[in-house]
C-alpha cells in the first residue's frame, strides 16, 4: 500500500475559540503533509467562523463549512461528506494531538496492514493542573500475523482495546458509504457508532499510540448527567446488545464484549445519579445477562457477580451508597 495517502481530518466546531489554535495547528505541525483538514463551523456563535477563516487564508490544506447548528454528530457528517482522503480522522475542537509524528506512525501502520479500521489510544488533558493521564497502560501493537477479521476481532476482545470514540480511529473514507454516518440530535453518539463500524469493517488494527489529548474541561457540558443524556447512553447499550446478539460468528465475540463494557461503565457511572424506578433501570435490568461476557474486565465481573448475587435493583442501590462515601 503507498506511503503518500491523503488523511482527512475533520474537526467540528462549536464555541471553542480559546482552544482552537492549539486543536489546527497540532494537525498542521504533522510531520505527514498529505492532509486535508476539514473546520465544520457548527454555527458557532464566538469568533470561531472568523477564525476558520482565516486559518483556511493560512493553508491551502483546510477546508471550512459553515453551517447552521446541528450537533456533534451533524457536523461530522457534513465533514464526511466533504471528504475526499483515503482515511479519516476525527478531532474535537477542544481537544489536540501531542506527537507530531501521530500521522506518520499510522500511515506506515496501515501500509503494511492495510486495514479498514486503525484503532489507537488516548490520554486525558487536565487543563486545570496540566497533567496527563493515559488510558491504557503496559499495551503493545496488535501482531502483524493476525490476518483474519475473526482474529483481529479476538484480539481486541481479550486486551480490551476497542473504544467506542470515534477519535481513536483512523477509518478508510470508502466504509462511509455504508450507513455509516452518525445519529443526529442525540448524546453519545459514538457508542452505537462504534458498533456499526465493526459490521462493516472488513479489517481492523491496533497501534500503542496515544497522541489524542482528550481536554478535561470544568465547564464542559458533556462531564454533566441529564435525564436526556441518561436515556440516549441506555437506547445506544441496548442496540448494541441487540446488534451483538444478532452478528456474525466473525463479529459475536468483540461486539458481545463492547456491548458489555459499554453497559458495565453507564452502570457504574451512573447508578447512583438517576432513580431507581427510572425507565433506564427498568430496561437496561432486561439485559443483565449480556455481563457474563465479561472478557478479561475485573468491573465487570464484580458488576456479573454482584447483580446476580443481589438482583440488579439492589446493586444498584449499593452502588449509590458507596458512592455517597465518596462525596
Amino acid at each position: 500500500m503507498r506511503l503518500n495517502m491523503l488523511v482527512s481530518v475533520v474537526i467540528p466546531i462549536y464555541s471553542v475559540a480559546d482552544y482552537l489554535p492549539t486543536c489546527i495547528e497540532s494537525v498542521l505541525k504533522q510531520t505527514y503533509s498529505e492532509t486535508e483538514i476539514i473546520l465544520v463551523d457548527d454555527g458557532s456563535p464566538d469568533n470561531c467562523p472568523t477564525m476558520c477563516d482565516a486559518w483556511a487564508q493560512k493553508d491551502s490544506r483546510i477546508k471550512v463549512i459553515h453551517k447552521k447548528n446541528g450537533g456533534l454528530s451533524d457536523a461530522r457528517n457534513a465533514g464526511i461528506e466533504n471528504a475526499t482522503g483515503d482515511y479519516i480522522l476525527f478531532l474535537d475542537g477542544d481537544d489536540y494531538w501531542d506527537d507530531v509524528n501521530a500521522l506518520e506512525k499510522l500511515i506506515q501502520r496501515v501500509s503494511l496492514t492495510n486495514a479498514d479500521v486503525l484503532n489507537f489510544s488516548f490520554k486525558k488533558y487536565y487543563e486545570d493542573t496540566g497533567d496527563k493521564t493515559s488510558y491504557f497502560h503496559d499495551i503493545s501493537d496488535m501482531p502483524l500475523d493476525l490476518q483474519k477479521k475473526k482474529e483481529q476481532l479476538a484480539y481486541l476482545a481479550e486486551k480490551n482495546l476497542y473504544l467506542s470514540s470515534a477519535c481513536t480511529k483512523m477509518i478508510r473514507r470508502a466504509l462511509f458509504n455504508d450507513n455509516l454516518l452518525f445519529e443526529v440530535g442525540v448524546y453519545s453518539e459514538d457508542v452505537e457508532w462504534s458498533a456499526r463500524l465493526i459490521q462493516v469493517a472488513k479489517s481492523m488494527d491496533f497501534i500503542c499510540s496515544n497522541f489524542y489529548c482528550y481536554r478535561q474541561r470544568k465547564d464542559s457540558i458533556s462531564h454533566t448527567i441529564n435525564d436526556k443524556k441518561s436515556k440516549d447512553l441506555c437506547n445506544h447499550i441496548i442496540k448494541c446488545i441487540e446488534m451483538a446478539n444478532a452478528a456474525s460468528e466473525e463479529d459475536k465475540r468483540l461486539m458481545l464484549q463492547y456491548a458489555a463494557y459499554q453497559y458495565g461503565t453507564y452502570y457504574i457511572v451512573q447508578a447512583q445519579a438517576i432513580n431507581e424506578q427510572s425507565e433506564c433501570i427498568e430496561k437496561l435490568s432486561n439485559f443483565n445477562s449480556i455481563l457474563s461476557n465479561h472478557e478479561n474486565s475485573r468491573k465487570l465481573a464484580i458488576l456479573h457477580f454482584g447483580t446476580a448475587l443481589l438482583g440488579y435493583r439492589r446493586f444498584c442501590k449499593l452502588i449509590r451508597f458507596l458512592y455517597s462515601f465518596r462525596k
